[in-house]
């Protein structure tokens, strides 16, 4: 595939190179070597008394790559922000659109949040707002401007989306209340409220209103095998897929081994792992953008 071809795909088919918790290395690094798919834990514990959110996955921060190569001083929200819209800057907005997942550690309508005109949805919204210009934004607001159609790679040059998602809690440590915080954002944005951040419905979720979660959002994180089995049928509603590889033995794994198995099926817009820089994941995803 030439490069014309791949900047002309439509943005749900295209493939973008994907780190898993992003913020343990060096975001510029990162972006320098292709990666176009990031990932931020979300912590609220704080908001009131910093008035901002902070990235980080444990508690003692031993995760968090501060202060080195690029990266910010402290855990803010904003500044991990500011890093991808500096660099966007740099470049002069020519590079792929820049995916951003917020995995929602917290309940962003929890008690932390409250009262919620001063925390929560709102305060999110304004610190990505003050984070990053409109311009280089790309909000759910626009995508409903364009009826629902996501434009090609080349229209989305220069351009910043995040994404809301979080796992429903057990194994995976996080707040139940992240379902909670993705039902509402995401209903608030069908309402015209608060449609800064696209919503994304997980695999794991539970609760009676899982099922508008899922009719609803634009876009899936899932397992790989999931993501093969629906990747057809969610590229007819424009849904994008994210699949995590970070503890799938590269080579080893049948559904991983991308350089055999393209033809078959096996994809997600978004394959996600801590193995971005090594040859191997260019072998095995040689079509990413």
């Amino acid at each position: 595939m030439v490069v014309k071809e791949i900047w002309d795909i439509p943005y749900h088919k295209a493939f973008f190179k994907t780190s898993h918790n992003s913020y343990e290395l060096s975001i510029r690094e990162q972006l320098n070597k292709g990666v176009r798919g990031l990932e931020y834990d979300l912590h609220d514990d704080k908001i009131q008394e910093l008035d901002d959110f902070e990235v980080y996955h444990l508690q003692n921060h031993i995760d968090v790559l501060l202060g080195k190569d690029g990266n910010p001083n402290d855990l803010l929200f904003s500044n991990w922000l500011k890093v991808l819209e500096d660099w966007s800057n740099e470049q002069k907005k020519e590079h792929a659109p820049i995916t951003l997942f917020i995995e929602l550690k917290d309940g962003i309508i929890g008690s932390n949040n409250e009262p919620e005109e001063l925390y929560g949805i709102k305060k999110m919204n304004k610190v990505i707002e003050n984070s990053i210009s409109p311009k280089t934004l790309y909000t759910f607001r626009n995508f409903r401007d364009n009826n629902y159609k996501w434009p090609t790679v080349r229209e989305l040059k220069g351009r910043i989306l995040l994404v809301l998602v979080s796992y429903w809690g057990g194994y995976w440590a996080a707040s139940e209340d992240g379902f909670e915080s993705r039902l509402k954002y995401l209903n608030n944005c069908l309402e015209g409220k608060d449609d800064v951040c696209f919503v994304s419905w997980v695999q794991e979720d539970q609760g009676e209103k899982v099922t508008f979660l899922k009719e609803k959002s634009n876009f899936w994180k899932c397992n790989l095998e999931y993501s093969t089995q629906s990747f057809t049928k969610n590229n007819e509603f424009q849904r994008v897929t994210r699949a995590d590889f970070d503890k799938i033995v590269w080579g080893r794994h049948v559904k991983t081994y991308y350089n055999k198995n393209y033809k078959k099926g096996y994809r997600c817009n978004f394959p996600a792992t801590d193995s971005w820089g090594t040859e191997k994941y260019n072998t095995c995803f040689p079509w990413s953008v």
